[in-house]
Formats: C-alpha cells, sequence, structure tokens
C-alpha cells in the first residue's frame, strides 16, 4: 500500500490559553513522524516585533506611510518565506511538520482595522501574501494567507474560556510593559476577542476538502482542543495525537522543571510568558475554569486590577463568550 503523503499541522491559538502545555504533552521532539531539529512556533512572531517597535498597532491602515507600509509587507513575506523553507524541508524527507501559531499574528492589517474601527472605515483590499499558489482571498479568510495556501494545512483550534485568558494577558502586559502600558495597550482590542479564531474557524468548515481527512481517525477537521480538557482529560490528547499522527506512548503528562540555565537562554518576555509551564512538573489541573463565575473573577480583577479596567475585562469576555461556546460545543472529546 502507497503510503500517504506528509501532512501539514496548523495549531492555532490565541494568548495565554495552554499552548505551552500542549506542545510539552505532544513531546515533539521525540515524535519520529514530524520533522525535527525545526522551529515549531510563532514563525509570525518577527511582524509583531516590528508592530511594537514602530507604534503601528491599533494603527488605522490609511495611517500607514508607503514605507511603513512595504516594510511591514516585507517582514510577513520574510516570515512566510521562512516557515516555507521548514514545509519544503518536511516534504523532501516525507515527514510531517506541526506549527503552532496565534490566530491575530495570521490577521491581515485591512481586517484589524476593520474590526477597530468599522467594515466600511477603509477601502483597502485585504492583504494576501505571494505564495507559490493561487492568490484568492475570500471573505472570511482574514489572515494574510491565500484561501489556496489554508488550504494545504490541517488545523486545530486551541480554545480556553476567556474569563482565564483576557485577565491572564493583562497580567503579563503589566509585568512586561508597565501598569500604565497596560492601560493604554492597543493591542487589547485585537487580543481580547475570539473572533479571529471563530471567523477563520468557520472559513475552514466551508472547505469540502477537509471531508477526505474527517473520516480518517474518527476525527472531524478542524479540530477544536478545548484547554479544560487538555488539563483535566488525558484522554483527549491520546485520541489527539493519534489523529494528527503522532505516537501516543511517547506523550508526556510529567516532567522536570526548567532549571536557571535553561531560563537564562530565553528573553525575559519569554520568560514570563513561559512562566507556568516552566515552573510546573505536570498538569496543574486548578488552571481548569470549572465552576467558574464571571462575577465572581470580576470582583478579583476590581482588587487586582481597578474598577475601571475589570470593567473592560469583563466587557471583552462576555463578548467573547458566544464565539468561545460556539467553538467548545465542537471540541474533540475522547472516544
Amino acid at each position: 500500500m502507497a503510503q500517504a503523503p506528509p501532512r501539514r499541522f496548523y495549531l492555532l491559538t490565541s494568548p495565554r490559553t495552554a499552548s505551552n502545555l500542549v506542545i510539552r504533552i505532544l513531546n515533539l521532539p521525540n515524535q519520529p513522524s514530524l520533522l525535527q531539529n525545526t522551529k515549531n512556533e510563532y514563525s509570525f512572531g518577527p511582524v509583531l516585533g516590528w508592530k511594537f517597535q514602530h507604534h503601528i498597532i491599533g494603527k488605522h491602515i490609511d495611517e500607514l506611510d508607503e514605507v511603513g507600509r512595504n516594510e511591514l509587507k516585507h517582514f510577513y513575506q520574510v516570515c512566510f518565506d521562512a516557515l516555507s523553507i521548514q514545509v519544503d524541508a518536511a516534504a523532501a524527507q516525507g515527514k510531517n511538520i506541526f506549527v503552532k501559531e496565534h490566530v491575530g499574528w495570521l490577521t491581515d492589517p485591512v481586517a484589524e482595522t476593520k474590526f477597530v474601527f468599522g467594515e466600511h472605515s477603509t477601502r483597502e483590499p485585504p492583504w494576501t501574501l505571494q505564495t507559490s499558489y493561487a492568490s484568492t482571498h475570500t471573505a472570511l479568510n482574514k489572515t494574510i494567507l491565500p484561501d489556496e495556501y489554508l488550504k494545504t494545512w490541517l488545523p486545530t483550534f486551541l480554545i480556553r474560556h476567556p474569563a482565564l485568558t483576557f485577565p491572564s494577558i493583562y497580567r503579563t502586559t503589566i509585568d512586561n510593559e508597565g501598569q500604565q502600558a497596560a492601560r493604554d495597550d492597543p493591542a487589547h482590542v485585537l487580543e481580547m476577542t475570539m473572533h479571529w479564531s471563530r471567523t477563520l474557524y468557520d472559513w475552514y468548515i466551508q472547505q469540502e476538502h477537509l471531508s477526505q481527512f474527517s473520516a480518517e481517525n474518527g476525527a472531524h477537521w478542524p479540530v477544536v482542543l478545548d484547554a479544560d480538557d487538555v488539563i483535566l482529560n488525558p484522554q483527549v490528547m491520546i485520541r489527539y495525537s493519534k489523529i494528527i499522527g503522532l505516537d501516543p506512548s511517547l506523550l508526556k503528562f510529567a516532567w522536570e522543571a526548567a532549571s536557571s540555565e535553561e531560563l537564562e537562554q530565553i528573553s525575559k518576555i519569554e520568560r514570563r510568558m513561559r512562566s507556568t509551564i516552566s515552573a510546573s512538573t505536570g498538569i496543574l489541573k486548578e488552571k481548569a475554569s470549572a465552576d467558574l463565575s464571571i462575577d465572581t473573577e470580576m470582583s478579583k480583577w476590581e482588587t487586582e486590577f481597578g474598577e475601571e479596567e475589570a470593567e473592560k475585562l469583563a466587557s471583552w469576555v462576555r463578548t467573547a463568550i458566544p464565539d468561545y461556546e460556539y467553538l467548545r460545543a465542537r471540541r474533540l472529546r475522547p472516544l
């Protein structure tokens, strides 16, 4: 029987959704089906760094001058080209590739402007990267990637209750940038939402080609993983590992905490973003959202962040709940 062609698996996440835990459990560096010795996360991270450096996060697309536009497009393209090298290497070796990316980091700047300022706030067409594929860009595709390229990936959406993720994002912003910067951070309106995940999920479920994969292993693509299940139900991760062609016997549900030497090898911001997983030796079940009440959480936020910021967080959370519940209802469950 002919060997199946190698596949591309995209883990599409948002900040503070326990994605580092998922990666740790899957034990990617020791999975023989995957391309090894490669960068398997945040290929488009440098774009975010450039945006912060040039203070354009949350800025209207029409306010970017020609130099800024060209530089931003260049950074997106460089990041994509680097990812393509890895994808091509996996194909050449007959290996699958597994890549984690925050959905928001793939978002088209024009879509960001319309989200913040209104659907009719600009006439600019969507930005679409140059790939070896056609460059169709349909309405639900809010990314900088063309439809044809997105179709080459099998997507998994990782979600977590927004009453846990949004205050955690706010907390890390304070630690990394300071209290006042957190209050004024224009990135929050783009991050404190599940709009990007919901929209891309809805785009993917319209793609008929995924049905041929959905019949395999009892899975339905796109796959949705809820962080609560990752934390509380090992059988979900065991099932998921089989769906993406990993060896379930190699999964890790316990490990050693990161050493001081290991922590010194990463940046201050990365240390903060990985602080929970770095200090842990296994899954922390108290990180699940069981019995969570938004009103109860809001009283905690008032104490921690102040009343005004707590109200903003509560508003973002309540707005995101319908998208969260929509995706959660479609999550992967144990057999």
